[in-house]
């Protein structure tokens, strides 16, 4: 599926979500709450941590 065709089909939808509640501030608000939901969700902090060494000391 190429960039292109996802584009028609997220325009399509968008377009049937404000014709079907007839309020666009409303689904705007929807689609950015998705947004940051996805990006909470895809964070760095919810992968497996690496194993990190001890810092090393030098001997005065």
């Amino acid at each position: 599926m190429s960039i292109s065709s996802l584009i028609k089909i997220a325009l399509a939808l968008a377009i049937a979500a404000v014709s079907s509640t007839g309020n666009l501030p409303k689904v705007i608000n929807v689609v950015r709450r998705a947004e940051f939901q996805l990006i909470q969700d895809s964070k760095a902090s919810k992968w497996p941590k690496a194993p990190m060494l001890a810092p090393f000391k030098r001997p005065f």
